[in-house]
């Protein structure tokens, strides 16, 4: 006798998740070479809606910390 489970606790097929980009991005150093060029890649990404490419362009600027000024 097969049972009815509407997402109650225990298993059942439960509401759908949506999931977002974050609204808050680091934002580049002004004059960092490094920076500049995450940042294009960054935003041709989010034009071609490549939200993969735009968070992997956000961690390299979080997780970048060695600044070059551009001469």
């Amino acid at each position: 006798m097969a049972s009815r489970n509407d997402g109650a606790p225990g298993g059942g097929l439960g509401a759908a998740v949506t999931l977002s980009m974050p609204v808050l991005q680091p934002t580049p150093v002004e004059g960092c070479e490094i920076c500049g060029e995450q940042a294009a890649q960054r935003s041709a990404a989010h034009q071609r809606g490549d939200h993969s490419a735009v968070s992997d362009a956000n961690v390299r600027l979080r997780n970048h910390k060695y600044h070059r000024a551009i001469w």
